[in-house]
């Protein structure tokens, strides 16, 4: 029960800083209701699950090089500048679109675009090559088979916490969310994300410097 509990801390501790992901769960789930958001969610949950079991099985190191963190950089803010993008345009577009039909497919794209964005963010590589990290190693190296599980369904079970009750809460609100509100809301999460693709073009600059 310990070990569960010290996963399921160790996952709000990852999913509750404001960052992309949550930004696109709030910007999914005023748009389409609880499922879209959450969506992201479980797929940000899919790929930080990934990189725990990395963790277990000693092969943070090789993902936490810096080739491989500079290729994440590049990548994450390639792919943040789409959303952000995305997000923009969709804010100037004419006629309603809270709760218009999934004609597009945009329900259908949360997930991947949730576990996108947590694969290509090298914060969560940052944090699971150190902080999350030492604290699952530290855990796992004083416990059994059973425990490694308690550990990662804890950390399964905290992010999961953190998603569901941030899509609640939006969903919640949705009511409340005007159309002309909504188009502030995709404005200013476009700029937001187009703002952490530029921090991740920073990085990837500062990697390639010190190599050279």
């Amino acid at each position: 029960m310990e070990l569960a509990l010290r996963g399921i801390a160790i996952g709000l501790a990852l999913a509750a800083p404001i960052g992309p992901v949550n930004i696109e769960i709030v910007r999914r789930g005023l748009r389409s209701g609880f499922l879209s958001g959450w969506l992201v969610g479980v797929g940000a949950i899919s790929a930080d699950t990934l990189y725990c079991l990395l963790v277990i099985a000693g092969i943070t190191p090789l993902v936490d090089r810096a080739a491989v963190r500079t290729v994440l950089w590049v990548a994450g803010a390639a792919f943040l500048v789409f959303l952000g993008y995305s997000s923009i345009r969709a804010a100037f577009a004419t006629g309603s679109f809270i709760d218009k039909p999934d004609s597009g497919g945009f329900m259908r794209r949360s997930y991947p675009t949730g576990l996108l964005i947590a694969l290509l963010n090298p914060m969560g590589i940052v944090f699971w090559a150190s902080i999350g990290g030492g604290l699952v190693a530290s855990a796992v190296a004083q416990t059994d088979t059973t425990g490694t599980f308690a550990i990662v369904l804890g950390v399964i079970l905290g992010l999961g916490l953190w998603v569901t009750g941030l899509s609640l809460l939006v969903h919640g609100g949705q009511r409340f969310v005007s159309d002309r509100l909504f188009r502030w809301v995709n404005f200013i999460s476009g700029v937001v994300l187009i703002g952490f693709a530029l921090s991740f073009a920073v990085r990837a600059v500062q990697e390639v410097g010190a190599w050279l």
